[in-house]
């Protein structure tokens, strides 16, 4: 017998080829997501990656309760997963349902604001090697995981608008 190729999930009124570009772009958010993600649950589980100084990152919370201090360590990476299935939602047919499909698009939209992020993490970077900023701007973290975490905001902003772009109908 041989193999056939299954083709790839479609939705409705989007030309394949512009389903075929927002579906990479998507995966690459993805990643980016996943990237950014699983740093902060690093942090968050005690690990230094990309930590210069960890005592002055992550001091004690004085005052705050089990809720807020479990969203302190685990919003983001919570956060970095919902990302995933927003990105996803908008290329599979899953999220083509009615109800599901204009929330999506509104999430995405405001989800590629992220890349102003990710811009203003380079820029700043930037200004600290040309010697603008002093080390007490870098809060106890390496300027390399500086460019790591703009990198991956302007990567997940520029996946969120380009899909929501390319798959509208």
């Amino acid at each position: 017998m041989a193999a056939t190729k299954q083709a790839a999930p479609q939705r409705s009124g989007v030309p394949a080829d512009r389903q075929r570009r927002a579906r990479r772009i998507a995966y690459l958010g993805c990643a980016a997501a996943l990237g950014y993600g699983v740093l902060k649950a690093v942090w968050s589980l005690g690990g230094t990656v990309g930590l210069r100084d960890p005592e002055q990152f992550r001091p004690a919370p004085q005052g705050i309760t089990g809720v807020a201090r479990f969203f302190d360590y685990w919003g983001t990476p919570i956060l970095a997963g919902v990302a995933v299935v927003i990105l996803l939602g908008l290329v599979y047919p899953w999220g083509n349902v009615a109800v599901v499909r204009p929330l999506l698009r509104a999430l995405a939209w405001a989800g590629s604001l992220l890349a102003l992020t990710g811009v203003g993490e380079f820029v700043q970077t930037i200004r600290y090697y040309a010697g603008d900023l002093s080390k007490a701007w870098l809060g106890g973290i390496q300027p390399a995981t500086f460019l790591f975490v703009g990198a991956c905001f302007l990567v997940l902003g520029l996946a969120f608008g380009v899909p929501a772009w390319l798959t509208r109908r």
